[in-house]
């Protein structure tokens, strides 16, 4: 019997401290990295209308938010790059959020769903999981595209839950996470940190930036359509891309070998097990320093 079930028995209230002590220990307990909680009302002034907890579940009190470093460091070290592209390693967080709607659901009766995170127009999410992120305390936007680095894991993938009930908050990250001592010592010296260097803007690549005289980040630029036609190659795009060449190929034998070539066999993994949909380039977060200590193993 857990401590909810005996309370309910016993008519004593849970207060919000244990009731969030449990949601956090629900989806610790299930193979998440970091959790963090945010109340809805940090997204008034950060998000359109639309775009907000409320919009999506009425009487929306707080969002818990959960960050997993999805591959392992033995496939950051494999010298095959695809390895990070076939295994699947990514998506932990999306089982384990909805875990935590269920259980929120089931022992303390307040509506809870999984936010959605995905895109709808374009590159425009109903929600983003990288501002969920922020406003959730576990980390903040940095040089390489914005992605978010945790203070500890650097790049993690991020889901989040949107409940009715009321928990308590996490602070947001005071001290930003990028641009990291060694990313500083390295700008000062060539002008570029090792992100940006990784993939110049300048030279054909996605990255550009600059770092004031205190440590900050001053300005940055992504390129983010570049980026996607380099790193986004697989998934839904692409299956739809495939098939309309396919449909109005004439010709029946290259009907045949576009069907069967390597290109439609990933397109169709990536959207059937998720594999391959997220990203096929990782050389900016393969450079960054945050996530070094993290993945030093023997």
């Amino acid at each position: 019997m857990t401590e909810v079930q005996e309370s309910r028995e016993s008519g004593k209230a849970i207060n919000s401290d244990e009731k969030t002590r449990q949601v956090k220990e629900v989806a610790i307990n299930a193979g998440i990295d970091v959790v963090g909680i945010a109340p809805a009302e940090r997204w008034d002034d950060a998000a359109p209308e639309g775009h907000r907890p409320a919009d999506i579940l009425p009487g929306a009190r707080s969002v818990v938010v959960l960050g997993t470093r999805g591959p392992t460091a033995g496939a950051w070290q494999s010298p095959d790059h695809r390895f990070m592209e076939v295994n699947g390693y990514d998506f932990r967080n999306d089982l384990i959020v909805q875990i935590v709607a269920d259980f929120i659901e089931s022992e303390f009766d307040h509506y809870a769903i999984m936010a959605p995170a995905l895109s709808v127009s374009g590159h425009q999410p109903v929600m983003s999981m990288m501002l969920a992120a922020v406003l959730a305390g576990l980390g903040t936007r940095s040089l390489a595209a914005n992605i978010i680095l945790n203070p500890k894991y650097g790049l993690l993938y991020y889901s989040a839950c949107i409940t009715t009930l009321e928990l308590i908050p996490d602070p947001m990250l005071v001290q930003d996470v990028c641009p990291h001592p060694m990313c500083v010592a390295t700008y000062r010296k060539i002008g570029k940190t090792p992100c940006t260097a990784a993939c110049p803007s300048d030279d054909g690549g996605c990255l550009d930036g600059e770092i004031d005289e205190e440590g900050r980040i001053a300005s940055s630029y992504f390129d983010r359509e570049r980026c996607t036609s380099r790193a986004m190659n697989f998934g839904i795009n692409s299956f739809q891309k495939a098939m309309e060449q396919i449909v109005t190929e004439d010709d029946p034998e290259s009907q045949t070998n576009m069907i069967n070539s390597e290109f439609f066999t990933r397109s169709c993994s990536a959207i059937s097990s998720f594999r391959e949909s997220v990203a096929q380039c990782f050389e900016c977060m393969r450079v960054c320093p945050i996530t070094r200590p993290e993945r030093k193993l023997k």
